[in-house]
């Protein structure tokens, strides 16, 4: 079981101790940064943060500096937690994933998600990774603006994942196939 010190286990299953207090740090900082925060389907955020992480594990490599930036993920989008912030505590290689996949006012998913691959092969995995998870809770959506979320997951995201990440990509596309089929 996660505390407020300790990510959920399986997230360091499996890597270096340097690593692991890496995301440990982390954690910290996101359940902290995060805390009393809901999502629109009124589910708490760091479980969506949680989400990402445990895709990352699953279609990344293990990476410690990875994780931790899929832990950090939203703290600048969401929080008044400045990058610097998040530079000076984790270094210019988190710092750089999380701004890679931090939404810019007025941006589009699709600008977004090409902004995120043109920065490199781990900012596009923590894109894909997070947009992976916004698929799989999706639910929570009114009926409108889950279609048109899920059509754009489709049309670049999916696309994205097929080019560069064929395992990721095939999980995405059953969780689209999934959300699309409680659409009716």
């Amino acid at each position: 079981m996660a505390t407020a010190q300790e990510p959920p286990p399986d997230l360091t299953a499996g890597l270096s101790a340097e690593d692991v207090e890496l995301a440990h740090d982390a954690w910290g900082v996101a359940v902290a940064a995060h805390e009393g925060q809901v999502r629109r389907d009124g589910a708490r955020v760091i479980y969506h943060v949680v989400g990402v992480a445990r895709n990352i594990r699953e279609f990344g490599p293990p990476d410690g500096e990875l994780l931790a930036a899929a832990l950090l993920h939203d703290v600048v989008e969401n929080t008044p937690l400045p990058l610097a912030e998040i530079e000076e505590r984790f270094g210019a290689r988190v710092a750089g994933l999380v701004d890679a996949v931090t939404n810019r006012p007025e941006e589009e998913a699709r600008a977004s998600a090409l902004r995120a691959r043109d920065a490199g092969e781990d900012a596009l995995l923590l894109r894909l990774c997070d947009r992976l998870d916004g698929i799989r809770s999706a639910g929570g959506r009114p009926p409108e603006k889950r279609r048109k979320f899920l059509d754009a997951s489709r049309a670049t995201h999916l696309a994205l994942a097929e080019e560069h990440f064929p395992a990721l990509a095939d999980a995405m596309r059953l969780a689209l196939d999934e959300a699309a089929a409680t659409l009716g």
